[in-house]
């Protein structure tokens, strides 16, 4: 099963100077093995507010043996230029999901 780590997640904008503005989502997922992958995916199509960017986390099993034991996988989404003005982020898996708000967001 894939955990969400709520207090790892973080949205903001990268204004550096000579760089188009680019949006930066981290944050943790659990999952109950090693060797497991996991990553953030634009949903397609978006919801019905243009604001809030939803981003899937889909993960993936290792085929054959795996070692037992619980293992946080870091999770990074980059878009540059955002694509809208957006002010929150929500992530979502299978088990739930969780909004973020953006930290340099208009």
């Amino acid at each position: 099963m894939t955990v969400l780590l709520r207090d790892t997640f973080k949205a903001w904008i990268d204004r550096a100077p000579g760089a188009p503005p680019k949006l930066v989502m981290i944050g943790d997922v659990r999952v109950p093995a090693d060797g497991w992958q996991a990553r953030l995916t634009r949903r397609s199509p978006q919801g019905i507010n243009p604001k809030i960017l939803i981003l899937d986390v889909s993960t993936q099993q290792p085929g054959g043996e795996t070692q037992e034991g619980i293992t946080t996988i870091p999770l990074r989404y980059e878009e540059s230029p955002p694509q809208d003005e957006y002010g929150q982020v929500m992530i979502a898996s299978g088990t739930g999901e969780i909004v973020v708000r953006i930290c340099g967001a208009h």
